[in-house]
């Protein structure tokens, strides 16, 4: 007796004759695939196979994953071709800026593209500062009068006061929506 032909993922199998009890066939993947499980099974007596039968793989990767605000650039996804990953402006790249694809699989996880915060300008830098002085007066006279004084010695008028509290406010606002 003899097992019966072995169905590959594929449909991929060539054999000249039947597989007698207690021979051994062993599998070997194509130049486009790779095998993933065993590479062998054998015949029982009861004319069934030892092992489950491998998968062949393909080597190509698929298309990557494109991270928010970001793209990439390369459009061959074959075995051994290189991507190379940007962000949109004000986005900086976190992660790997290339990869590759070797044997079916991207060489990393795609990055991330995140927010650039910008710097305060040195307007607000000093506005900060003048709040600050405001705060630790205990005198209300005192405070206002320092204050103003700031101000002025930073060329801060109250029409760029009210705008950055305004600013400070709308950013408060979005950090506590959920």
């Amino acid at each position: 007796g003899h097992c019966p032909d072995p169905l590959l993922v594929t449909d991929e199998f060539s054999s000249l004759e039947p597989v007698n009890v207690n021979d051994t066939i062993m599998f070997k993947g194509n130049e486009h695939c790779i095998l993933k499980g065993s590479s062998w099974s054998q015949c029982r007596e009861n004319h069934t196979w030892v092992t489950h039968f491998p998968v062949c793989k393909s080597r190509d990767c698929g298309p990557p994953e494109t991270p928010t605000h970001g793209y990439f650039e390369g459009r061959d996804f074959k075995s051994g071709s290189t991507i190379t990953y940007y962000c949109e402006a004000r986005y900086r790249l976190v992660g790997t800026q290339h990869q590759q694809c070797i044997d079916g699989e991207w060489t990393s996880t795609p990055p991330i593209c995140e927010l650039i915060q910008a710097a305060p300008k040195p307007a607000e830098l000093e506005l900060e500062k003048a709040f600050l002085a405001f705060q630790e007066s205990k005198e209300l006279c005192k405070a206002i009068k320092k204050f103003t004084q700031r101000l002025k010695k930073s060329d801060l008028t109250m029409e760029k006061v009210k705008y950055f509290l305004e600013r400070k406010k709308a950013k408060l606002k979005a950090k506590m929506l959920p």
